[in-house]
């Protein structure tokens, strides 16, 4: 490795947002809402904090040609962070409606047109030389102000929120550059922030949903302009049925059955905890399966692999390596085709439904 590419760029995009949102991505830090802490708090306390759970089933989307139209039309020619225009390639795929430029930017319509992801990098680029020092980066209630303002103008109809649910400011992420040295020798260089990114996720009748999906991120440059944003927004409708729902201790049990991470392992770290209901996003549902309750662990394990130069340093020998688990919150456990928590529909009777009265 050359001395110049020892200089590290740390993209403080969190694991968890990738995990959630964009797939693998790098290592990340975050800054949480008011609103997330309380609900981590109340999750590994009392868990969902109900004894019974109405379950939720989802809508059919209005299908990923028709929004990549309504957007294209929507955000044409508004410049210059996100626009679009007729320059473009169009690819269709079972799976997404692609829409690339050679102007920078692109935007994926994935699925039924529920989940969206557009960016414009060339313009981020653009405004490197207003990189600022990271504690100057936007407050956490600026971001909030902007992105609402984003989704209000651009995004209406496309997210909507349905009886007894909000949109809630769930964390904030900022891109860095620097805080490494070209030469070992050299002082440390200024971390400096390029952009900054604000996400937003869904409650229902006060629980969250967590997983990929109900999920709304919006990324600004410095000068205050939206250079790219992604949602996982699928509607949801109530269902006449419910799950009784186990006791947080439970739930917590299940980690050994669905995990390899061990609840007794003194190696293992939980970083969050959160209970609600259970989306995994557009890539993964079973659009045919209804929304049930589930807790996400995101977990880190050290694993020891030179005991003799971790005995020495204890911040050598090792590996750390990390998992985001679901872990199903219902005495019973609704089918589900795809989440790998849940029983496949030919594994399992169908369980008799439990009727919520209204």
């Amino acid at each position: 490795m050359t001395a110049s590419t020892q200089h590290t760029t740390k993209r403080v995009l969190s694991a968890l947002l990738s995990a959630l949102l964009l797939g693998a991505g790098p290592v990340a830090l975050a800054a949480n809402f008011p609103e997330r802490i309380a609900s981590e708090e109340r999750s590994a306390k009392v868990g969902l904090g109900v004894e019974k759970l109405a379950l939720l089933k989802r809508l059919p989307g209005p299908g990923a040609e028709k929004v990549s139209a309504e957007l294209l039309d929507r955000l044409h020619g508004r410049l210059p962070g996100v626009f679009t225009s007729d320059r473009f390639q169009r690819e269709v795929t079972e799976e997404r409606t692609s829409l690339v430029s050679d102007e920078g930017w692109y935007m994926n319509v994935y699925g039924d047109g529920t989940s969206v992801r557009y960016r414009n990098y060339p313009y981020l680029e653009k405004t490197s030389d207003l990189a600022r020092p990271l504690e100057e980066r936007m407050s956490k209630e600026e971001l909030e102000e902007r992105g609402r303002a984003f989704i209000a103008e651009h995004l209406a109809g496309l997210v909507p929120l349905g009886p007894g649910e909000e949109l809630v400011p769930y964390f904030t992420e900022v891109e860095v550059t620097g805080g490494g040295a070209a030469r070992e020798d050299a002082p440390m260089d200024p971390e400096l922030v390029h952009a900054s990114t604000i996400v937003f996720a869904r409650s229902v009748n006060g629980l969250p949903v967590v997983g990929g999906g109900s999920k709304i991120a919006v990324i600004f440059a410095n000068d205050g302009e939206a250079v790219g944003f992604d949602y996982d927004w699928p509607s949801y409708a109530a269902s006449r049925r419910a799950q009784k729902v186990l006791p947080v201790d439970k739930i917590r049990g299940r980690g050994n059955a669905y995990s390899p991470f061990k609840s007794e392992d003194p190696e293992v770290k939980v970083l969050h905890f959160e209970c609600g209901y259970v989306d995994l996003g557009a890539r993964k549902r079973d659009p045919a399966a209804v929304v049930q309750g589930g807790c996400m662990r995101h977990a880190s394990r050290k694993s020891i692999m030179d005991h003799e130069a971790h005995a020495k340093d204890e911040r050598s020998g090792h590996v750390v390596t990390a998992r985001l688990d679901y872990l199903p919150a219902g005495e019973r456990v609704e089918p589900d085709a795809v989440w790998e928590k849940a029983p496949k529909r030919s594994d399992v009777e169908e369980p008799g439904p439990v009727e919520v009265k209204e």
